[in-house]
């Protein structure tokens, strides 16, 4: 007999029994989802040992990895089952499936596979909007199809989902007391909504609530275009004033989105309105290498690089940076503490992001004035005491979207194993 039971975080009680004419084997899957995309309906036969292919695919690198169905629940894959990984600079390549086709023919030469198959499933994380299982990734000039994909590399079903979707499957990967640094200590309400929210060249945003069986499923969403809302004390008011000078800036009518100020760009963005605003207050030597990136050995490095102001506030040797840096991470917990009133997020806030993890001493108030993520996060008026029952992490690991394919594919290899017994 095949015993089947549910899968991933939160797992359901549900079981089922199956008989398998091949002998006895166990097998973990989630029970049936009725509401699985028709594209991924229809299975061919299981491979004797199947492989499932996930992708991490960004602007600059795509990074691969094939790995075997690991015979127990799990939600990271061991390294007993890694057949391959490798990264690849998308430049140099037309498009994924050709990346793709020369990454799985490494992978043959490196394991001596020549006669392995081609892997059953794949789970693509791809840096731009997925629609229809398709995906434009206009920087590249590349047009990513999960069904044609699949055909082309002799797979079963190719799914794509957003970069950071991703990541919100790879948050259920982790234990939060161990992975993470805790911003605010709460009890986890098991079953509650968990929200995301992560700091890159954007501002991602997502939640995460339970289905029938009890696992986490990851919403996306576009939170981060939500308009930008100054805050101030008293007579102070410079964020007002940033604002009205990022809307001339980007010739913006009525708004401007809150990912202008909470990302990478936005520090530069708040770093350009402070030398506007204090031109006496501008480190000649920081702004030269901000603005041109010409360095003081002659080599030349990126033009309007966030890193240059985070790295001249974190050591003290520029005034203007660290202003830059105290209003970026009072309006990153800000609008962390707006998730948390919107959602409720009694399951965690989990803070994540490649720019997080790049100004984490900030975010713990460890550098620039103390507490301010925090005390921006809970300032929220009549309902900061509901705020305080909020658990909230700040995530140390910046492969959240690679874990979470991963768990994503086993996922969907779960289901698809389960349609094929019903």
């Amino acid at each position: 007999h095949i015993h089947v039971e549910a899968m991933g975080s939160g797992a359901g009680k549900h079981k089922y029994e199956v008989k398998d004419p091949s002998g006895a084997k166990t097998v973990h899957v989630e029970p049936k989802d009725e509401t699985a995309p028709k594209f991924m309906r229809s299975l061919s036969p299981l491979p004797e040992e199947p492989m499932l292919l996930c992708a991490d695919v960004g602007g600059t690198n795509t990074r691969l990895h094939l790995f075997k169905v690991p015979d127990t629940t799990t939600a990271v894959v061991p390294d007993s089952c890694m057949v391959y990984q490798a990264k690849y600079s998308n430049v140099q390549y037309d498009s994924f499936t050709e990346v793709a086709m020369e990454f799985l023919d490494a992978a043959k030469r490196n394991t001596k596979g020549l006669g392995m198959s081609a892997p059953y499933l794949g789970c693509f994380a791809v840096a731009g909007v997925v629609v229809d299982n398709k995906c434009n990734l206009v920087n590249l000039g590349w047009k990513m199809d999960g069904n044609q994909i699949a055909k082309d590399l002799g797979m079963r079903v190719v799914y794509l989902m957003n970069d950071f979707e991703a990541q919100g499957y790879g948050i259920l990967t982790l234990e939060p007391q161990k992975d993470c640094d805790v911003l605010q200590d709460a009890p986890l309400l098991p079953g509650a909504p968990i929200a995301l929210l992560g700091a890159g060249t954007g501002l991602g945003q997502a939640f995460m609530t339970t289905g029938e069986n009890g696992d986490y499923e990851v919403w996306p969403s576009e939170g981060g275009h939500k308009e930008f809302a100054p805050r101030q004390e008293g007579s102070q008011n410079l964020q007002s004033e940033m604002m009205k000078y990022l809307q001339i800036r980007f010739s913006a009518k009525s708004r401007i989105s809150v990912e202008r100020i909470v990302s990478g760009r936005g520090i530069a963005n708040i770093y350009q309105f402070m030398a506007w605003k204090f031109p006496d207050k501008i480190n000649k030597e920081i702004h030269q290498l901000f603005s041109n990136g010409a360095r003081k050995d002659g080599t030349v490095g990126p033009v309007h690089d966030p890193a240059v102001i985070v790295e001249a506030a974190r050591s003290g040797s520029c005034e203007l940076c660290l202003k830059t840096m105290d209003l970026f991470t009072g309006a990153y917990g800000s609008e962390a503490g707006v998730m948390a009133l919107k959602f409720m997020p009694f399951g965690g806030l989990f803070v994540t992001g490649g720019v997080s993890a790049k100004t984490r001493d900030f975010i713990l108030g460890e550098k620039g004035t103390a507490h301010n993520f925090m005390d921006s996060f809970n300032d929220k008026g009549r309902v900061s005491t509901m705020l305080k029952r909020v658990p909230v992490f700040l995530v140390r690991g910046e492969d959240m979207g690679e874990r979470g394919v991963k768990l994503k594919a086993m996922r969907m290899f779960a289901e698809a194993l389960q349609r094929r017994m019903a």
